[in-house]
């Protein structure tokens, strides 16, 4: 990740700079540790004390590292539906209800059990240098669609640095709640922790919100229930973030309880050929270190597109 500190950051001790932008999975005590190990550089300097205070239009550059879970997930035969393979990189359209990596809830059946068991029958070499193999970045367990995993700890290294510098462009197809009123639009509010429930994200501005980038168009508008198919072009990569954005203006997507309308979605699932929210990584392309521009699509699941004919019948 390369972060350029700004004027307000002048005199901020380095740790709390890289904590302020760091995943949300990522604790300030092992970014202590990787300063500590002289895996950060400020400037192309290494810096080894956490408490080193930066100055304006400081360059820091630092790689992060996975945290060891409590257990190490184990291979399992699980078949993946492959859109891109290389050598270095795996890109695969993951369906709705599996994880992307093991959890306390969800310890095996992962995108990550799949690509170990993937990996160990179909490659003659296997490292598992990292844990969580190769993953990058993730889709939440209802969202399908397009996922990218690192085969070798180079290429995660590579791929998590050019996802930290938004080289990496990432396109969802969103089912809301509502007619939004303008075809095209972008929704601009930081994100961060709701403070009163852990498991959700919130717009509300505290020390903790990071920035967070959303555009959208609309794609169709139907009747009943009122709903708009929107694309959406995520520019960074907040947990949730589509969820939160789009339920912050007033639309949010259809069959997401956590973020959305009960009552709503009830109604949605009672009358539609699917039981889970309308959201799927369609689009994804990123440069390779040749300059080569990878481009991959995840067509609508089955039980996506049955909804859209539905929908599409019930407004003739």
């Amino acid at each position: 990740m390369l972060i350029i500190t700004s004027a307000e950051q002048k005199g901020k001790r380095l740790d709390a700079i890289i904590f302020e932008a760091a995943p949300e999975n990522i604790s300030r005590g092992n970014i202590q540790k990787q300063i500590k190990n002289g895996e950060v550089t400020v400037n192309k300097k290494k810096i080894k004390k956490p408490s080193f205070l930066v100055e304006e239009n400081d360059r820091i550059v630092i790689h992060f590292s996975e945290q060891e879970p409590d257990y190490i997930p184990l291979a399992e035969n699980i078949p993946l539906d492959i859109l891109y393979e290389s050598d270095d990189i795996l890109i695969i359209s993951k369906p709705s209800g599996m994880c992307t990596h093991p959890d306390d809830n969800y310890k095996n059946g992962t995108v990550v059990n799949a690509v170990m068991g993937y990996l160990q029958e179909h490659q003659k070499k296997f490292t598992e240098e990292i844990i969580r193999p190769g993953i990058v970045h993730r889709l939440d367990k209802d969202t399908s669609g397009c996922l990218m995993i690192a085969k070798n700890p180079e290429m995660h290294r590579y791929l998590s640095q050019i996802i930290a510098e938004r080289k990496v462009t990432k396109k969802y197809t969103a089912l809301v709640l509502g007619r939004i009123s303008s075809k095209k639009g972008t929704i601009d509010s930081p994100i961060s922790r709701d403070p009163y429930n852990r498991e959700r994200m919130t717009t509300i501005e505290n020390h903790k919100s990071k920035h967070a980038l959303t555009h959208f168009e609309v794609l169709a508008e139907y009747p009943e229930p009122s709903s708009t198919l929107v694309k959406v072009h995520i520019i960074t990569g907040r947990t949730h973030q589509i969820r939160v954005h789009f339920s912050a203006i007033g639309h949010p997507v259809l069959g997401d309880d956590l973020y959305g309308n009960p009552k709503e979605n009830k109604k949605y699932f009672l009358h539609h050929p699917t039981t889970r929210m309308f959201l799927h990584a369609s689009e994804l392309s990123f440069p390779l270190p040749n300059g080569e521009i990878i481009s991959v699509t995840s067509a609508l699941p089955d039980d996506l597109t049955g909804t859209i004919e539905q929908l599409k019948e019930k407004g003739e």
